[in-house]
């Protein structure tokens, strides 16, 4: 994989090894400093509940495969990440799963098989402290154990939410945002390049598709993701440093 390939926040990425890695032991992440670029992050539609109350939930393209994903927005454009700190807190009630499972991730080396791979320059990486990825006989630790169950699920995840993207598409429901707003010290800001549910064209789809969205759970998704864009305001005064900001408007 070149390093025009790898996921958002990873620098390298090797397959994990029970020989090569032996000694290596893991630290829960305390710093989330490795986020401090990312003003867009992916989620899948199984934690869209928990991230609505914190984030603007949208959706990009993505550019390989022109197909739709769904975001946390945690920053203006061009900015930064509103929601780590200078000293790398994490500074909101919820953290997307795909900063949880850093620096783990699944690769696909075949159709649907895939490997456990680490960043190797992760921070929480060590071999002196931390809990031991492998055990005295070479077996995966509970640690590893758990984090592979984690990795697992997440795929899972990841396969519901590209059924409902797909599903989002061939609705023809979603329009590209045009968010404007105005700051407290003067300057107006405008933001486009994400997209959202078109409401209006959401509200007028067939009975009988309503009937099937709801059936696959799938209408709390959309809901969740509309009320999320009520955080765009929340965004701006964070970035603004300032208590209020003026209404957004789309």
């Amino acid at each position: 994989m070149t390093e025009a390939n790898l996921p958002l926040f990873y620098q390298r990425l090797v397959p994990l090894d029970r020989k090569e890695h032996t000694r290596l032991k893991v630290r829960p992440p305390d710093n989330f400093q490795f986020t401090a670029d990312a003003t867009l992050i992916p989620l899948v539609t199984g934690e869209f509940a928990p991230a609505a109350r914190e984030f603007p939930i949208g959706f990009i393209r993505e550019p390989a495969t022109n197909e739709f994903v769904p975001v946390a927005l945690t920053g203006l454009p061009q900015s930064k990440n509103l929601f780590v700190t200078a000293d790398g807190r994490w500074d909101a009630r919820y953290m997307p799963a795909y900063v949880r499972r850093y620096p783990f991730v699944f690769v696909e080396t075949a159709a649907e098989n895939f490997t456990v791979c680490i960043d190797p320059s992760a921070k929480s990486f060590d071999e002196k402290e931390g809990i031991p990825l492998f055990g005295a006989d070479g077996e995966p630790s509970k640690i590893l154990n758990d984090t592979i169950k984690g990795l697992h699920d997440y795929q899972q995840l990841i396969r519901g939410t590209k059924s409902f993207m797909k599903r989002l598409t061939e609705a023809d429901i979603l329009m590209e945002a045009n968010v404007k707003a105005d700051l407290p010290d003067g300057r107006s800001f405008a933001w486009r390049g994400f997209w959202i549910v078109d409401e209006k064209r959401f509200l007028e789809l067939p009975e009988a598709a309503v009937k099937d969205w709801f059936a696959k759970g799938e209408i709390g998704l959309v809901y969740a993701h509309l009320v999320s864009i009520g955080n765009l305001s929340e965004l701006l005064r964070r970035h603004a440093g300032t208590t209020a900001v003026a209404p957004v408007s789309m």
